[in-house]
């Protein structure tokens, strides 16, 4: 897969929004999801219905719903039934989700059923990658230490602890991007060999955390009842602004060797 890198806004008119019945029914629907994901890493599918319902099935057809300590396909809102931001009215910053599993999920899928009385809660999409080869380009020494160093990430939950070390820049064998672990709510207690490490550390994350957090490369819009947004948690970060009112979000995760399994299907990739 060779992705192709975008930066904040730029990537609006590059996203086609496929109608769910095109998707669900015919090759060309599914191609074109499936090709925004490895192209883009993000997808959207419009005029789903809203409900949970129909959007398992958007799902299902993604590959499969994954189930976690969430549950498989969940719905939440700004009641904190998880000791998880996601499950308040607060914003948050971009990261990817599930630092702390061994194997994180592969996809997201978000579906805004409602959102009413209320403003705010915008999504907030950037490209991983690209903040990862301007890391690489421009602090290399910064860059190489992220591929290198483990960083501890952890989830506390009644019945549940996880817990995953993993450098924050992953590659492949011949140094290719494969996924990113960025994610400032799940880091656990450090422990430096060093204080040179720690220095080292801090510095290339905070170079990282420049690209991401800078409003130039981040993408901003609005879900809406009807659109499903699909992305690839290994590369996209994702984040959202802080809202009012009443918001009920549903979706769910698909493993990466279930979605991959169907790009091959639609021989996308080999």
């Amino acid at each position: 897969m060779r992705p192709i890198l975008w930066k904040g806004v730029e990537i609006e008119n590059k996203i086609p929004k496929v109608h769910v019945s095109e998707f669900l029914n015919t090759e060309i629907g599914a191609t074109t999801v499936f090709k925004s994901l490895i192209d883009y890493g993000v997808a959207l599918i419009d005029q789903v219905g809203v409900s949970l319902e129909a959007t398992e099935e958007v799902c299902k057809a993604l590959g499969g719903v994954q189930h976690t300590l969430f549950g498989g396909m969940w719905k939440f809102t700004s009641i904190q039934d998880h000791a998880d931001t996601a499950y308040t009215n607060l914003p948050l910053a971009v990261h990817n989700d599930n630092t702390y599993f061994t194997e994180a999920a592969g996809l997201q899928i978000l579906h805004c059923l409602e959102h009413s009385n209320g403003e705010g809660g915008e999504t907030i999409l950037v490209d991983g990658f690209y903040g990862a080869t301007k890391l690489k380009n421009e602090f290399p020494e910064d860059f190489e230490f992220l591929t290198n160093f483990n960083l501890d990430a952890e989830y506390l939950e009644d019945g549940h602890h996880y817990r995953h070390s993993a450098p924050v820049i992953n590659v492949d064998k011949e140094k290719n991007l494969e996924q990113i672990r960025f994610n400032v709510y799940d880091r656990s207690p450090m422990a430096f060999s060093s204080s040179e490490e720690c220095r080292s550390y801090y510095r290339a994350l905070w170079n990282l955390s420049t690209y991401y957090q800078n409003t130039d490369c981040q993408w901003k819009f609005k879900l809406y009842p009807g659109l499903v947004m699909v992305m690839d948690n290994f590369r996209v970060l994702h984040g959202r602004t802080a809202f009012t009112g009443n918001r009920i979000i549903c979706g769910s995760y698909v493993s990466r060797s279930d979605w991959l399994n169907k790009a091959r299907a639609l021989k996308l990739i080999q």
